[in-house]
This record gives structure tokens, C-alpha cells and sequence, in this order.
């Protein structure tokens, strides 16, 4: 089998045609996935899901926090056994403070009024199969990530996702009822500095530390 030689010399005019069109195709690709965040994000189904944030560096050095959802096993609804990292639908529905309630998964799309959540298939055993979503990253400020090793085993931490057709994002990560942006170490010195210039005001105005000094827990662990 003859494979073609493509060449394109650095005097060759069309050297700039072919830039041109990366270019156009790299750009092409990130608004969609900025029309597609922000579609879902406006129109999607809001849920809450318990979740375990670990901070991680990406391979252009831009910090951000890979989130774990812990509850990624539920009842196979199908007769046949999925295949590892095959393309199936979970099914989900909402209780009534907004939590996530997963009711099984299949290789078939629910019926038209359903939610469900794409996922791949990362295990399967005795009818249960392990999932994984597609929506696993939350872009975070480095300034402001540090707050992360201080959740404690104990903590209530939740991510804000919103669901369309499948696909999900990841609006915010909550510990303990507050955002995960205000328990780094830079809030904690904004918040020592409003408490030095209102410390005639009541304590409850004085933010304090509300996690404990735990480091983040394993993936292993499953939250409650």
C-alpha cells in the first residue's frame, strides 16, 4: 500500500493557506465549546451531586479541579452486558431540594421527557455497571484553589451542574453551603481585613474557618 507524500515547502504560498485554516478551525472549535457551555448552562436542568474536588495542572499549566462524583455505580436496565468504555445513558431524576437521584442505566435513550446523563462505561459486574460522566473538570482562579485541601471528610461538598440532552457543566463546587472560591487562603486575609476594620460589628459579620485540616479525601473513599 503506496501512502501519498504530502509536502509543503516553507516558500510555498499555500504554507499560509494552511495556517489560515488551523487557525480558523482552532477558533471554530473553542466558540463552539463556549456556545455549547453557555447553551446548557441557560437552558439546562439544574442538579446538585456530591462530589470529591481535587486540584490538578493541565499540560499547559493552567490549574483547575478535577471533580469526582462518587456515586458512579447504579442498576444495568438491559439484557445485554455493556462494553467497557461503550457510549450509555443513566438515568436521572431530581428530588425535591434538587439532588441527583440516579434510576439506572441502559444502552437505549429514556423515553422523550426524561433526563438522563451520557456516560462511558468503566466497569460492569453482576447487573451493576461503574460510569463515568463527561463533565469532570471545573476551571478555577490558582489564586483561589488552595481552599481545597482544607475540606475535611466530614465536609458537605456539592457540585451545581446543569443537564441538556445528555451533556452537562459544572457551574460551581459548594462546601459546606459555600462557594469553594471563598475558602482559600486569600479569602481568609480579605476576611481578616474586614474584620480588623469592623470588629465594632457583631461576630456573626466576621467570616471564620469553616473546614477542618483534613487533606482532601481519596478517590476510594466514598462520601455519605
Amino acid at each position: 500500500m503506496k501512502v501519498m507524500n504530502f509536502r509543503i515547502s516553507p516558500d510555498s504560498k499555500y504554507r499560509w493557506v494552511l495556517f489560515i485554516f488551523l487557525v480558523i478551525v482552532q477558533f471554530s472549535v473553542c466558540g463552539y465549546i463556549a456556545w455549547r457551555w453557555h447553551n446548557i448552562q441557560v437552558d439546562g436542568i439544574p442538579y446538585q451531586w456530591k462530589c470529591i474536588p481535587r486540584l490538578e495542572q493541565s499540560a499547559f499549566g493552567t490549574d483547575y479541579i478535577r471533580v469526582v462524583f462518587p456515586e458512579d455505580t447504579t442498576q444495568w436496565l438491559d439484557d445485554t452486558a455493556p462494553r467497557l468504555q461503550e457510549t450509555i445513558y443513566v438515568y436521572i431524576s431530581r428530588d425535591d431540594k434538587g439532588v441527583i437521584q440516579i434510576q439506572g442505566a441502559s444502552a437505549h435513550k429514556p423515553p422523550v421527557g426524561e433526563d438522563y446523563m451520557n456516560a462511558s462505561v468503566v466497569g460492569y459486574g453482576d447487573n451493576i455497571v461503574q460510569f463515568m460522566v463527561g463533565f469532570g473538570r471545573y476551571r478555577i482562579d490558582p489564586a483561589k484553589a488552595d481552599g481545597i485541601y482544607d475540606i475535611g471528610v466530614s465536609d458537605s461538598v456539592i457540585a451545581s451542574i446543569r443537564m441538556k440532552k445528555g451533556e452537562g457543566v459544572i457551574e460551581g463546587i459548594f462546601v459546606n453551603g459555600m462557594p469553594l472560591e471563598f475558602c482559600s487562603s486569600e479569602a481568609e486575609k480579605t476576611a481578616e481585613t474586614l474584620a480588623g476594620k469592623n470588629a465594632d460589628k457583631p461576630a456573626a459579620s466576621v467570616k471564620t474557618h469553616i473546614l477542618g485540616s483534613a487533606m482532601v479525601p481519596p478517590k476510594q473513599q466514598k462520601v455519605e
